[in-house]
């Protein structure tokens, strides 16, 4: 990740770590992990260093260790991916359902699958709008399984 976006994130957790945690509970080289693992999301930052400090508070630790961080990566990503697997709309979830279900497959396909299991089914633009919209999300613009495994786990 561009180290601009690091710092930027670095700044932003340094800003929420003084006015929410006790001093010394997190090092600066764990916040730039922190941001670094985040990739540029400041959202999943967030999460992480949330998750970490809950987790050292639950465990009455004075400081959060790299164990905790490591595993609050993991939490964050995943309550991040089901808040977004929530918040999709029924027809957004047969189409996400399809492409977990069969890899990656063409635009048309997915339509064609789409179709199959719903009533009122949208036009294939629509549906190739979303996957569009989706694979934006990443900077690699994988095809749909991927594109859509990622920007729900971690939002980019």
């Amino acid at each position: 990740m561009d180290k601009s976006y690091d710092e930027q994130l670095y700044d932003i957790l340094s800003a929420r770590t003084k006015w929410g945690l006790n001093e010394d509970i997190i090092t600066d080289g764990q916040l730039y992990r922190i941001a670094d693992a985040a990739a540029g999301d400041a959202h999943l930052a967030i999460g992480i260093l949330r998750t970490a400090a809950g987790k050292a508070d639950h465990e009455n630790y004075e400081r959060i260790t790299d164990d905790i961080l490591l595993n609050a990566a993991e939490d964050a990503r995943a309550q991040i991916k089901q808040k977004s697997l929530d918040s999709l709309t029924p027809h957004q979830r047969v189409v996400y359902d399809i492409i977990r279900d069969h890899g990656p497959i063409g635009p048309s396909e997915i339509h064609d699958r789409y179709t199959e299991e719903v009533e009122d089914s949208w036009t294939k633009r629509t549906v190739r709008t979303y996957l569009s919209k989706w694979s934006s999300r990443t900077p690699s613009r994988q095809r749909a399984q991927a594109v859509i495994e990622k920007t729900l786990s971690s939002i980019r």
